[in-house]
């Protein structure tokens, strides 16, 4: 008999929240290591299996590929989260510097662009605006090789493998990139890739002070009455110093109480970045959501990607919202 760490109570309302959009979304506790929801849709009733041949809406479009484990998505501004820890790590004086916004950042014939000018905006007011222009010029005081590296050394490209399931590996290419692309690079464009469960990871980390914490699904093992196993916490790497973690909870913290609203999440210490995922072709942007719970008693990681919906804010946070205060129940 196998037990599973996940909740069907919070499978479900997340089931119910998507709406049957597309997508995934899944929590996991940073300190044990347990998955208790990891959701993919479209799905469907395994008594009623789908004639994928006959289906022309396109309603099971992507169903036998689970999204959490198997899917990579361009991040977005969800990206900025790594930008972020990387200047941390290498910028000494990046919480005091201010940067200019005039609502395009050019370069030579091509540009970086935002939605508005922001005008002069601090290291932590640039997050929570998420503000590409802002970003642009990080990543110029960055350089492209210190980019390269801390993407390497936060592991958010690197395949991950939990209970015998390995996950898509992502994708941070800027070999021979523009200075523009390597621009879009940093804001979570250009040709990034992300895999939904190795980017929890990555959450779970920063809210653990700069320590990994593996997943797991399996919670148990019984054969004949007799335990055979039981999972047991796994410890990873330590992806970032403390101090860095530590400065980003704040800064992610700040987005929550500044940007999207702490009444969306009442009762709970919420950091968080949304992202509105640009995707090409006359299909709206993936909306994504990924942040962490900084309470003792829920030590909650999470992330939301719903594909062709928009606005990260919009669309993803009422359905982490509605799970998170699940969570509190399960808990």
């Amino acid at each position: 008999k196998a037990q599973l760490t996940l909740s069907s109570r919070l499978q479900l309302v997340a089931l119910e929240a998507m709406e049957g959009r597309k997508g995934t979304v899944a929590l996991y506790n940073y300190r044990t290591g347990e998955l208790l929801c990891a959701l993919t849709t479209p799905n469907y009733d395994p008594d009623e299996v789908p004639d994928l041949g006959q289906d022309l809406t396109g309603e099971y479009e992507g169903v036998y590929m689970n999204r959490f484990t198997q899917s990579v998505y361009i991040p977005g501004s969800i990206f900025k989260i790594v930008t972020t820890a990387a200047a941390l790590e290498e910028i000494d004086d990046i919480r005091e510097q201010t940067f200019k916004c005039t609502g395009t950042q050019e370069y030579g014939k091509y540009d970086v662009t935002c939605e508005k000018k922001h005008g002069t905006l601090t290291f932590e007011s640039a997050m929570a605006q998420s503000c590409n222009c802002a970003y642009a010029q990080i990543v110029e005081q960055l350089g492209a090789e210190n980019l390269k590296k801390y993407v390497k050394q936060f592991n958010v490209t690197q395949r991950l493998s939990f209970d015998g399931v390995p996950t898509a590996a992502g994708n941070f290419d800027i070999t021979d990139a523009s200075p523009v692309q390597i621009a879009w690079s940093g804001i979570g464009q250009h040709n990034d890739q992300i895999n939904p469960a190795r980017f929890l990871t990555f959450m779970g980390a920063i809210a653990n002070d700069g320590l990994e914490v593996m997943p797991h699904l399996m919670q148990r093992i019984t054969n004949s009455n007799r335990q055979t196993y039981r999972a047991k916490a796994v410890t990873g790497d330590r992806i970032m110093s403390q101090k860095a973690a530590q400065e980003l909870q704040q800064m992610m913290r700040n987005n929550v109480v500044e940007k999207y609203g702490a009444d969306s999440f009442p009762d709970l210490t919420v950091c968080a970045k949304t992202g509105t995922a640009q995707v090409g072709g006359e299909k709206e942007a993936n909306a994504m959501f990924a942040g962490f719970v900084l309470d003792e008693e829920y030590p909650i990681a999470f992330f939301a990607a719903v594909e062709d919906s928009g606005y990260g804010s919009k669309v993803c946070i009422p359905i982490i919202s509605k799970l998170l205060e699940t969570c509190m129940e399960v808990l």
